[in-house]
């Protein structure tokens, strides 16, 4: 006898069928509005953090500098215009003295310090972007002095100004044995042992030396060039828990700058 179900009601397996397809519709629509939430959280969270950077960087005249209180400079006006075509207001810049500022950077997290020679010792210990521009490190002494080099032998017996944790104090570690070098915190130290020939060499940045000596009165004339210890870009580098996304945000608005006739306009600017 065949069975008819006249039952107003579906049957069990049709009950099933019907739960099975809500709840996937179900998860689907909560998968959905997670994944939007996620993304939206993702977004600001990137947006805080681009704009809660610390901002640290020192005087490093003409990238970097203050002037009547204010902080100033290529690499300072450079740094602005990014943060022009990421959309985020200006944030504080504070200037401190390198070595100390070179530790916060290690140390606190969300930092960023400018600018910084990109070094193979330094590479893992930060996240880079850049560059600013390649720079040139070099021996500087008075022209009267009469001193030539012709390698870093010929050190012996000379004093050498360096700043304290600064590349070209690092270079001169090995040499230590060598030459008497004396690290000081503040560049206008080196000017001011070296003119009273109480230093015999200064290795610092070429052009910034320059321009530091001629706010302090003197010409590029009155010092030589005696030996290069190394060309190399410098860059803005963050500390190294900061998410890759920040940097690479940053890293893209900071070419579209480079690209355009600003980054020529600050070259001309700061360095003619």
């Amino acid at each position: 006898m065949d069975y008819h179900n006249d039952s107003p009601f579906p049957d069990t397996a049709t009950c099933i069928r019907s739960c099975w397809k809500t709840v996937f519709l179900l998860s689907l629509l909560f998968g959905l509005i997670l994944g939007q939430v996620c993304l939206a959280s993702s977004s600001a969270a990137q947006e805080r953090s681009l704009a809660d950077i610390i901002y640290l960087t020192e005087e490093y005249y003409p990238y970097n500098y203050t002037e009547n209180g204010t902080v100033t400079g290529l690499a300072v006006d450079l740094l602005k215009q990014t943060w022009d075509q990421i959309g985020i207001p200006h944030q504080p810049i504070t200037s401190l003295p390198w070595a100390r500022a070179y530790q916060r950077l290690r140390l606190e997290p969300f930092t960023m310090l400018f600018c910084m020679a990109r070094t193979v010792e330094r590479e893992n210990e930060f996240l880079w972007a850049g560059p600013i521009r390649v720079v040139r490190f070099v021996l500087i002494a008075k022209k009267e002095r009469g001193i030539a080099m012709n390698n870093l032998c010929d050190l012996a017996g000379l004093k050498v100004g360096t700043l304290r944790d600064d590349i070209t104090d690092t270079l001169m570690q090995g040499y230590r044995d060598v030459a008497r070098v004396e690290p000081v915190a503040d560049m206008q130290q080196n000017i001011d042992k070296l003119m009273d020939d109480r230093l015999d060499l200064v290795a610092y940045e070429e052009r910034s030396w320059h321009k530091m000596a001629e706010r302090n009165g003197f010409s590029q004339e009155d010092f030589d060039t005696v030996f290069i210890l190394r060309e190399t870009p410098v860059y803005y580098a963050f500390h190294r828990a900061t998410p890759p996304g920040i940097v690479r945000t940053f890293q893209s608005a900071l070419d579209r700058v480079k690209a355009g006739p600003a980054y020529q306009e600050l070259l001309n600017t700061y360095l003619d």
